[in-house]
This record gives C-alpha cells, structure tokens and sequence, in this order.
C-alpha cells in the first residue's frame, strides 16, 4: 500500500480537479441561462409586445449582466400547440460556446489543484528515478553472494557493489555483463558474444573488441575484476590476482 500511496494522491489530485473544474462549469452554465432568461423576462415587462424587433434585442441585451454573452445571446420564436391552439412565445438562449463557459467560470480552484497534481507527479517520477535503488538486504549479505566485489540483482537487472551502489553500463555493456554472470565460469567464446548481441552482424570482432574496451575500465574502477582474453578466443571475466 504505502508504494502505491503516491499514484493514489496524484489520482486524488486529478480527480479533485476534474470534479471541481466541472462542478464550477455547470453552475457556470446555470447561471448564464438564467441571467439570459431574467432579460428576456424584464423585457417583456418593459415593451409589453409580442415582436421581437431591433429595439427589443437591444434591451435584451442590455439587461444580460454577463458581458462575454451580449454578442452570442439571442431571442426566438418557438410555436407550441397548447390543447389545439397555436401561439407563439419568446426563448432566449445564451448561445455560447463551451470555451466561454469555461473561461468565465472560477476554476481557480480546479486549477490550483490541477498544479498541485503536476508538481507531484513531476515530484514522484523524479523521487522514483533517482532512490531507486536495489532493497537493504536483511542481515550480513553472504559472501558468495557476491563476485569480485559485485552482484547481479536479477529481478531489477542491476548490478550493485559490495557498497550499495548500483553500477551503470550502457544498454550493451549490461547485457554483456549479464552473460558474463549467468556462466557458471563467467566466461563467454568470441563467437556466442557476437552472435547474441549482434546477431544480423557477418563480423562482428571490431565492435566486440571496442565493447571490451571501453567496459574494462569500469569494471576495474568499481570492482575487484577484470576482463581477460582466453586462448585468443574467449573473454573472461576474473577476480583481480586470483
């Protein structure tokens, strides 16, 4: 539960965010339509007609209180049948798009959280990224847990020193150094290192060759090994003065 505890406050946060922006969107919206509905009303009781002519939109308009909706606000004539009689009545309708809404709706609120949410999933990634590490062991580690001062930790594939710290290879290096581990004799041929990482490669032995030559030097650094060429055809990776 508790490594999952920071997805569930960014979801927390996301979610608060959606249902506030929307909360505020809707009541928005409500309120607009009935601030065009009260101008029509006031309206009517002012001209006390049944035609809608330029006058008549011009007080309509100027009884909306909500300016951004003046230009989009509108009036029509609907005809209803109310028990067989025909008539006609007036509607006003805001006419505004959702963008509008939206941008004259207080989501200070929303948007407040929606940064909150941001910085903490930016805050969370970086954490992760940078603490993760491979797990205290419980106890003393075992010797033989160990070779040349280095072990591979499978489930994370990484390779961590005697001192905790995690090695970093290039994406080539470590599938090489995982090759090296998983031999019984940490030894691999020329000829399966080729084939495994370069498998489309005729030949191979020039990239091979820089591979081994710019792995050694981190090897040698970190760890009490190093890498030694067997027979002319082998590579080995050794504990230093065994």
């Amino acid at each position: 539960m508790r490594h999952h505890l920071p997805l569930l406050v960014l979801f927390a946060l996301v979610g608060s965010s959606v249902f506030s922006c929307l909360s505020n969107y809707w009541a928005r919206e409500a309120y607009i339509n009935n601030d065009v509905e009260h101008a029509l009303a006031m309206t009517m009781r002012e001209r006390d007609c049944g035609v809608v002519d330029a006058d008549t939109i011009q007080t309509f308009i100027s009884h909306i209180t909500v300016a951004d909706v003046r230009d989009t606000a509108c009036i029509t004539i609907k005809a209803v049948n109310n028990g067989g009689v025909e008539s006609t009545v007036l509607e006003a309708s805001a006419g505004c798009s959702f963008l509008t809404i939206l941008a004259t709706s207080d989501q200070r609120t929303s948007g407040t959280l929606a940064i909150m949410a941001l910085l903490w999933g930016m805050g969370s990634l970086y954490y992760t990224r940078r603490n993760k590490a491979v797990p205290a062991l419980a106890g003393a580690v075992e010797a033989q847990d160990y070779y040349g001062g280095i072990r591979y930790v499978d489930e994370q594939s990484r390779f961590v020193t005697s001192d905790g710290e995690v090695m970093k290879f290039t994406p080539m290096q470590q599938q090489l150094m995982e090759m090296f581990f998983r031999s019984p004799s940490h030894s691999l041929t020329k000829q399966d290192i080729c084939d495994a990482l370069w498998p489309k490669k005729p030949d191979a032995t020039d990239t091979l060759y820089t591979l081994i030559r710019r792995l050694k030097p981190i090897i040698e650094e970190k760890t009490n090994l190093h890498i030694e060429a067997e027979r002319g055809r082998e590579y080995a990776l050794r504990i230093k003065n065994s």
